[in-house]
């Protein structure tokens, strides 16, 4: 006769700090990952509510209606294009626009804002980690660049700005995740066939350098590019970025990627590490641009300057 199984009762935290998590997943986490979270949330007694942006560039749009609901604490479950899509639900070009609203990062592997914050990506940790009380005031980024008719964009970015090969290969991440390292590989070859370096001047705080550009990378969070550590000196509440950028020929940047993914690829003669409030850049050819791996319509000349603690996000 087989043991009768002890009914349990889950364990339900005191309180919610920012009251319930409201998940957003992308595609791929809605395959799986967004239900073993909810799962995981259940067993310590919180129950979430949860939707889907298909596409993903419907999350802002689900997120701002989140928050004109009341929800205070939303969670990105996937990719940095879903974090970042939630992001400009929570924080515009002027600052916040919900000011007490958290930012809660569930990258499950595969998100690079989350891996500068050292989050669990395992649904069971995470569930934990999420119903906890720490708080972090993270800068954000804002960025103004040439749209294709030739007026001003602005953008926030809560990661990082890209310019020319890491763009290329940041914008190709995420739909090749899925297949691991080989995606990795597949998103670094696609970049490299798509890019081309070019002259450019880079304008800093206390430095103006003219150089052979193949890529820039604004750096507010330490990983990007597939979880590389690119900006391995890079701390999201300094009230600076960390500007690295690459000359020569993109080929160059590709042979390196070993380095990249460590983070020890500097220092290097075809390397320039900067801190600087601010940053602009200019190029004789056009160069893909992206925010937080999400491509920008048009390109440089880029401007990037720093909205300081603009973000709350637990950690």
């Amino acid at each position: 006769m087989s043991t009768p199984q002890r009914h349990r009762t889950p364990t339900r935290p005191a309180a919610l700090p920012y009251g319930p998590p409201y998940l957003i997943g992308d595609p791929a986490a809605a395959r799986r990952d967004l239900t073993e979270l909810r799962r995981a949330l259940a067993r310590s007694g919180v129950v979430a509510e949860a939707a889907v942006a298909r596409p993903v560039g419907r999350a802002g749009a689900i997120a701002a209606t989140a928050l004109q609901r009341g929800h205070r604490f939303l969670v990105a479950v996937g990719s940095d294009p879903l974090a970042h899509a939630v992001l400009r639900a929570l924080v515009g070009p002027q600052g916040p626009r919900w000011p007490d609203a958290v930012l809660g990062l569930a990258g499950l592997g595969r998100q690079d804002l989350a891996a500068t914050f050292g989050l669990p990506d395992e649904p069971g940790r995470l569930a934990l980690h999420l119903l906890g009380p720490n708080l972090f005031l993270a800068d954000v980024g804002r960025a103004r660049w040439r749209g294709p008719d030739g007026s001003e964009r602005v953008g926030v970015f809560a990661n990082n700005a890209e310019l020319g090969y890491p763009a290329e290969v940041s914008s190709r991440v995420p739909a090749a995740a899925g297949l691991g390292r080989l995606g990795r590989l597949a998103a670094a070859v696609g970049g490299l066939r798509a890019s081309r370096s070019t002259p450019a001047r880079l304008e800093l705080d206390r430095a103006a350098v003219e150089l052979r550009l193949a890529g820039l990378v604004v750096a507010n969070g330490q990983f990007s590019m597939g979880r590389m550590k690119v900006a391995p000196r890079a701390l999201p509440d300094d009230g600076r970025m960390s500007v690295i950028a690459f000359q020569g020929e993109p080929l160059t940047v590709y042979a390196r990627s070993k380095n990249l993914y460590y983070g020890d690829h500097i220092p290097h003669q075809s390397i320039r590490e900067y801190q600087s409030r601010t940053v602009a850049v200019a190029t004789a050819e056009p160069l893909t641009l992206t925010l937080d791996g999400v491509r920008a319509a048009g390109g440089p000349p880029l401007q990037v300057d720093v909205l300081e603690r603009a973000l709350r996000v637990k950690v």
